[in-house]
């Protein structure tokens, strides 16, 4: 039994200096003279600054913020940008208005969001962004955007059929084949989460059961990976090599390795996939996590880095 898939939450806070409106009453409105020097490029549109900046301030916050309301940031960033795009392309991705002095940007997303649409909009339940006006909620209760809901596989055939690619290029890339059937289970919300509740994963806390995407489960020769329907093709690609790695585990390698190496292994397997397919920006979304997973994949590719694919399946053979 292992832990599910979900990527933890990551988001910038952007706060906008005053810089700009005090450069404007005293040199004019294309005389803006940044408080700190940053770079002779455009930020977002690449284009040289002509000494007309309007510095950023991005503070990169992990998870949840705590009981107080308050988080330090993990690491502060300059951005330098021209008038053009401050005024242009400055705008929440969901009502499409100024973010004014302050916005938010979800990792691995290069749009921004206002305050009032991050923090009031629904969510989608997929990727976490704001929703707009338009967004499709499920029977299960679900909501998804519009960008998730373009690729979302809501066919079994079409599932069963990625899950069959899934294991045939895990065997040919890795050699990670099993000698027992895993089934593939398709579960709405309320199912999956009924799972967990039962499982080992019923003493993580709320927010991370809530987040769950999917869960390998054995019972003897039993073995069965439970995921949600209705994932965008990319997440429920990466999902399927994750928890199939975690089936693989449970029937090649009999001592019970930490939680960090069961899930970097899982994550390996998942990041190797993606990266044979083209998806980078996806998996190095995987590499920024900092999590239990995020730590337990870069140890693993510590591991091939020293001695290849025979050097993990030593060690995850050996893994105690």
């Amino acid at each position: 039994m292992n832990r599910a898939t979900r990527s933890d939450r990551i988001y910038f806070v952007v706060e906008t200096t005053t810089v700009e409106r005090q450069a404007h009453a005293i040199e004019g409105p294309r005389k803006v003279t940044p408080l700190v020097t940053r770079g002779q490029w455009c930020n977002m549109c690449g284009s040289r600054l002509a000494g007309h900046k309007a510095p950023l301030q991005l503070a990169r916050w992990l998870g949840k913020t705590d009981p107080s309301g308050k988080r330090p940031p993990r690491e502060d960033l300059t951005w330098s940008i021209c008038d053009e795009c401050y005024q242009q392309r400055l705008r929440c991705a969901t009502c499409n208005t100024p973010v004014g002095g302050q916005a938010y940007m979800l990792e691995g997303d290069m749009r921004f969001y206002c305050r009032h649409c991050f923090n009031e909009r629904p969510r989608c339940d997929t990727c976490d962004r704001p929703v707009g006006d338009t967004y499709w909620t499920r029977e299960d209760g679900r909501k998804l955007c519009e960008r998730c809901r373009a690729t979302a596989v809501t066919d079994p055939s079409v599932a069963y059929a990625l899950y069959g690619r899934v294991r045939a290029a895990l065997a040919q890339e890795l050699g990670m084949s099993m000698r027992h059937t895993c089934q593939l289970k398709l579960v709405n919300r309320k199912q999956l989460l009924s799972i967990v509740e039962k499982s080992s994963l019923h003493s993580l806390d709320a927010d991370s059961r809530g987040r769950c995407f999917g869960l390998f489960l054995s019972q003897g020769r039993h073995k069965a990976i439970f995921i949600e329907y209705g994932l965008p093709q990319i997440v429920l690609l990466e999902v399927m090599a994750h928890e199939y790695a975690h089936a693989w585990q449970s029937e090649h390698c009999l001592g019970r390795s930490s939680d960090e190496v069961q899930e970097g292994f899982a994550e390996w397997g998942a990041y190797k996939l993606l990266c044979k397919w083209g998806c980078s920006r996806r998996a190095e979304r995987m590499l920024r996590r900092d999590d239990l997973y995020g730590r337990g994949l870069k140890t693993v590719l510590a591991w091939e880095a020293r001695g290849g694919k025979d050097e993990v399946f030593r060690r995850i053979h050996a893994a105690r």
